[in-house]
């Protein structure tokens, strides 16, 4: 061994050193022997030392090298991030039959175009199968033929089953094993177009396949690429989603409710079935657009169900304008709803003025005691819930408007129909949706806590503390309240204000309380045989008239205390001779 050395050495030792190209010598155990000093600088090759610490590629090279006897083709190798070399191999034979590897490492040439190409392709398929493998949806891929040549770890997943159980094997025999129920690869491959199929798994689940076909620049199909998805989880968490939207929505419906019911307002006390039961229909009807006519007696507090729809619609951000269209006087209704022009009529603004209808735009307009509006403003309210538009008094251009209207009265809109003082084909369109308060006499479970409220409430007020004695609270809680919550208010602020003790008793209550458990009953009364059913009414009637006029110093006062309008006090009282 050492006479080869020797014999490499002293082969033109100067040419040798002067050498850039690095060049060493391995012994068959991969010892390195010889080395010129390109190799020692360039490579940090050293006699004595392995080949495989400097250069663990070169060494198992040549080991093969070596071993074969057989020549090799050119190596490139590399060291750290140095450029590449061309590792060519050869053997050094002496004559006793010692030989040695000889290793000459050229500078590697800089790979062709081609090269290039094939790296970069190569770079990219590896970027593909990193994407195929990491997709989280099971992808197939097949042949031509429906034969299975690459199956992803999602797949593997959702089926159960290693792909070495798949690949190679065609889509007719999976699905004669069991392993699916229908290919949508194999479909796409006879018929050359995109299929997708749901699809049932073996162990009861379903699978949603779309298979994809791959054409080549020729039209011939090549591949089939199938995305799979397993949906019964989906469908699973769909279903629990659906459950558990349904008990929020009920949740939500019901604290609503509650929050109505149970005094969201602080104004409204409901215990009583038939309460609770408008209020619900308020609610109801809040998220709709639909015109709603209220209906009940004067006092029962129509307005605040007004109040309530409007918090709970979609208009809640824009106005409610409340107009009583019993209190204006019937001349100027239609310019105070619908507007007018500068020099509509004699004392009108110079600059015209908006109506109600306009100040409402995009929100509500509540016309309280819509029965009073003449039969012109009928008319003018009809045609705008037709069409939405209104047309000032004076003027010719028609207004484009967005309001939803709400009504309310206490009178039999039905009678005045027959009667004619009310338009059929207004009342139909005012009453799409019809929701009935009761009076307070109608609604005995909300008396008592009606009248709690608002003896807290004004003793809150006015500083003090009032309670009821039981005897008290019991001949409050009998009486009829004919002016309804409204009365029952007027009468707990009387209390609270007027007594001169905190404890409040039945001699302070006021006189029609305290008497109205002595009244008989309407087939008690004395009545003569020979009367008619006209004169008892306005026999009661101007009973009535007669002791609201001592007990109230106004009319506006007798209006209210009887839940009728001041103009029809006025008029019955001069019809009795009362005034």
């Amino acid at each position: 061994m050492q006479n080869l050395v020797d014999e490499l050495q002293s082969l033109a030792p100067d040419f040798l050193k002067a050498l850039s190209v690095p060049l060493l010598a391995c012994d068959v155990q991969g010892r390195i022997v010889f080395t010129n000093p390109a190799a020692e600088n360039q490579l940090n090759a050293r006699v004595g030392v392995a080949l495989s610490e400097p250069l663990p590629k070169l060494a198992e090279a040549v080991g093969n090298f070596s071993r074969s006897a057989t020549s090799a083709p050119p190596l490139t190798i590399t060291r750290g991030t140095g450029a590449p070399y061309l590792a060519l191999l050869s053997t050094v034979n002496s004559a006793d039959g010692q030989s040695l590897t000889l290793c000459l490492l050229p500078p590697a040439p800089t790979p062709p175009e081609s090269d290039q190409r094939m790296q970069d392709f190569e770079a990219l398929t590896l970027e593909l199968h990193a994407i195929i493998d990491s997709s989280s949806d099971g992808l197939f891929v097949c042949d031509a033929d429906a034969k299975v040549i690459r199956v992803n770890p999602a797949s593997e997943r959702i089926h159960k089953r290693p792909a070495a159980e798949m690949v190679g094997k065609n889509m007719r025999d999976l699905i004669a094993e069991g392993f699916i129920d229908r290919s949508a690869a194999l479909e796409a491959s006879l018929q050359k177009k995109t299929i997708s199929q749901l699809q049932n798994l073996p162990g009861g689940g379903k699978l949603i396949s779309v298979a994809t076909p791959v054409f080549d620049q020729n039209g011939d199909l090549i591949r089939v690429v199938v995305s799979e998805r397993d949906i019964s989880e989906i469908d699973r968490l769909q279903r629990e989603l659906e459950h558990q939207e349904s008990i929020k929505d009920q949740f939500r419906h019901q604290i609503l409710e509650m929050q109505q019911v149970e005094l969201e307002s602080r104004r409204i006390i409901a215990r009583s079935p038939n309460m609770i039961k408008s209020l619900r229909q308020a609610t109801k009807v809040a998220s709709a657009d639909s015109s709603v006519l209220i209906l009940g007696e004067s006092g029962v507090g129509k307005g605040v169900i007004a109040d309530m729809i409007h918090h709970n619609s979609r208009r809640s951000d824009r106005p409610l304008i409340t107009i009583n269209c019993g209190a204006i006087p019937e001349s100027l209704v239609e310019a105070e709803l619908f507007g007018y022009e500068k020099g509509a009529f004699t004392g009108a603004s110079p600059g015209g003025k908006p109506g109600q209808f306009e100040l409402a735009n995009e929100g509500i307009l509540f016309l309280d005691e819509v029965a009073e509006l003449p039969l012109s403003a009928q008319v003018k309210l009809l045609r705008f819930l037709e069409d939405g538009r209104i047309t000032r008094l004076g003027g010719t251009e028609q207004r484009k408007l967005d309001v939803r209207v709400l009504a309310a009265t206490h009178r039999d809109l039905e009678e005045m129909v027959e009667k004619g003082t009310f338009r059929l084909d207004l009342y139909y369109r005012l009453n799409v949706i019809p929701v009935h308060v009761p009076a307070v006499r109608e609604r005995k479970d909300c008396i008592v806590p009606l009248i709690r409220h608002y003896m807290d409430h004004f003793s809150a007020i006015n500083h003090t503390h009032k309670r009821l004695t039981r005897a008290a609270l019991d001949a409050l809680a009998g009486y009829s309240y004919p002016g309804n919550v409204r009365e029952l208010m007027n009468i707990s602020e009387r209390l609270v204000v007027m007594s001169e003790t905190e404890v409040i008793d039945t001699p302070d209550l006021p006189s029609q309380i305290v008497g109205s458990g002595k009244v008989g009953s309407p087939e008690e009364l004395d009545w003569p045989d020979e009367i008619s059913l006209q004169q008892a009414l306005e026999t009661v009637e101007r009973t009535l008239l007669s002791r609201a006029r001592d007990r109230y110093r106004s009319q506006a006062g007798i209006a209210e205390a009887l839940g009728v309008n001041q103009s029809t006090i006025a008029r019955k009282l001069k019809r009795y001779n009362l005034t």
